[in-house]
């Protein structure tokens, strides 16, 4: 807590400097990106708000820019940032800040869509809700969400299906992802994911869900040997702004930014199956087309598993949620999702 009130104040007093010299255009904005080490960081925001923003608008739009975790956040406090006008833009995972509201994991609950054609659909259909929940509840403008790519099950031991998990410590970043594994009788911990790897290593943990691109950039391989191949969520990312930075920039720029961020989002839609693919393939060390790769033993689901999944996300996973989000926001999801799922929540 005191960390980020020193990181307030810091942004607070930047903010300051600058408000003598408001008049001039080219103040740069502000922008929260997400984990520095991964690719979509690397390979994709970083080079949109660096480089390409600046072109799309001659150079009248520049930008700083900080991943999160290079603050020295743990990502839940990028949205109360945003709120507070010390940072323009933000991007977070959604699934950090559904402690402040179960809305934030409706389009990513665990188990519920299989594929990213699926995931898609939920979450257009669900985008309404979280455009009037971010603007009236915090002030942001939500700009586009993408997700990361599939989060899958690595485990230092070999397990056939969910149901081996049983008595197994494993870690998830997502509350809606510990519905689900402790179905299996596992134990869930949540675990900062830079803090894995020596929990793995020193065998404290079992298992984590991840993705597979991001386990190997982080060298998950070197302390997990078997990889499950199915699709438990997709770690949907938010990227907003400010409402009141966002009235100040000129009209023919936030169009620039809107075209931008929207080119963006479907490349990130576009990479999640190839950085699936990608991940699989280096972790194993099977076509990997990158320098480093592991020998993880790849577990294909089974005919059964993908019933059986749906059977436990009906059961516990929706269950739960709805419990958590109360008569109003089962209803918001039974008009949204649900029509598009065909599912019906009881609150």
């Amino acid at each position: 807590m005191r960390k980020l009130f020193y990181i307030m104040l810091l942004l607070l007093l930047s903010k300051s400097l600058f408000a003598a010299e408001e008049e001039f255009p080219s103040e740069p904005l502000k922008a929260i990106g997400s984990w520095s080490m991964l690719s979509q960081f690397k390979d994709y925001e970083k080079p949109f708000w660096t480089k390409q923003l600046p072109a799309l608008s001659e150079g009248r739009i520049k930008v700083n820019l900080n991943a999160f975790n290079d603050m020295g956040l743990k990502g839940s406090e990028v949205l109360r940032l945003m709120k507070l006008g010390l940072t323009d833009f933000g991007t977070t995972i959604l699934s950090y800040i559904s402690e402040q509201d179960p809305r934030a994991e409706a389009i990513d609950l665990a188990g519920l869509t299989g594929n990213l054609t699926m995931e898609r659909r939920v979450v257009d259909s669900y985008k309404p809700v979280l455009e009037r929940y971010f603007e009236q509840k915090h002030g942001i403008k939500v700009l586009a969400m993408w997700p990361y790519a599939a989060q899958l099950l690595m485990c230092n031991s070999p397990i056939k299906n969910l149901e081996g998990l049983k008595g197994k410590k494993v870690r998830v970043s997502m509350r809606t992802t510990s519905d689900l594994i402790e179905a299996y009788g596992a134990i869930t911990l949540s675990i900062p994911f830079d803090q894995v790897y020596m929990q793995m290593k020193d065998k404290q943990l079992d298992c984590l869900v991840t993705s597979a691109l991001a386990a190997h950039s982080a060298h998950f391989y070197q302390v997990a040997s078997y990889i499950y191949n199915l699709p438990l969520g997709w770690s949907m990312v938010m990227l907003g702004v400010n409402q009141v930075s966002w009235a100040k920039i000129e009209a023919q720029d936030q169009q620039v930014i809107e075209t931008g961020v929207t080119q963006l989002a479907n490349d990130l839609w576009q990479a999640a199956d190839t950085q699936t693919a990608l991940g699989i393939a280096c972790n194993t060390g099977k076509n990997c087309s990158l320098a480093e790769q592991g020998s993880m033993t790849l577990i294909k689901p089974s005919s059964n598993d993908d019933a059986r999944l749906a059977k436990t996300v009906k059961q516990v996973v929706l269950k739960r949620w709805a419990e958590r989000c109360g008569k109003d926001c089962v209803a918001e999801w039974n008009d949204s999702i649900g029509k598009t799922l065909n599912i019906t929540l009881q609150p």
